[in-house]
């Protein structure tokens, strides 16, 4: 059984080590000093680079919300709502990245065979490129992105709670 408790679970990805591709990080950060923080019913959990960790996380909860960084060929800061279910489906668009070898459609690939997934949503934000140098400094461009996922977020936590 997973530590956490809650039935809806927003989980931000990326390394703060990674310059944009920490985004996800820091709409947690932002999402963490509101009102949804210790919200009944909603845990906001910095989730980092957790790679099959994530099958954990996601367990026992009803659904799940995913912040990461993209690569969707979009104009950067660009923030897309993707269902899980399209990512699963084995599509074309699989934008989710990742610094480590799994990407968080791999994992929800292979979780998909061992459990029972809950609903999922990805709030992505487009990166524009892969980050491949160490920096703790997201750039404006990305950073303007942030908003719009946290309203985004917004209205998938008040419309499941």
């Amino acid at each position: 059984m997973s530590i956490l408790h809650a039935p809806l679970r927003v989980l931000g990805f990326g390394s703060p080590l990674m310059g944009n591709d920490g985004v996800g990080l820091k709409v947690i950060e932002v999402l963490q000093k509101t009102e949804l923080e210790g919200l009944e019913g909603l845990d906001i959990v910095d989730a980092g680079v957790c790679g099959l960790d994530l099958l954990n996380l996601i367990e026992d909860a009803r659904k799940v919300i995913i912040v990461d960084a993209i690569l969707a060929n979009s104009p950067v800061g660009s923030v897309h709502r993707i269902e899980g279910r399209d990512l699963l489906k084995g599509a074309e668009f699989h934008p989710l990245i990742s610094v480590h070898d799994l990407t968080v459609t791999d994992v929800l690939m292979i979780g998909e065979q061992i459990q029972t997934l809950p609903e999922i949503v990805v709030i992505g934000i487009e990166i524009g490129t892969l980050v491949t140098e160490a920096t703790t400094e997201i750039s404006p461009d990305v950073l303007k992105g942030v908003d719009e996922a946290v309203e985004l977020i917004r209205k998938e936590i008040s419309s499941s709670l």
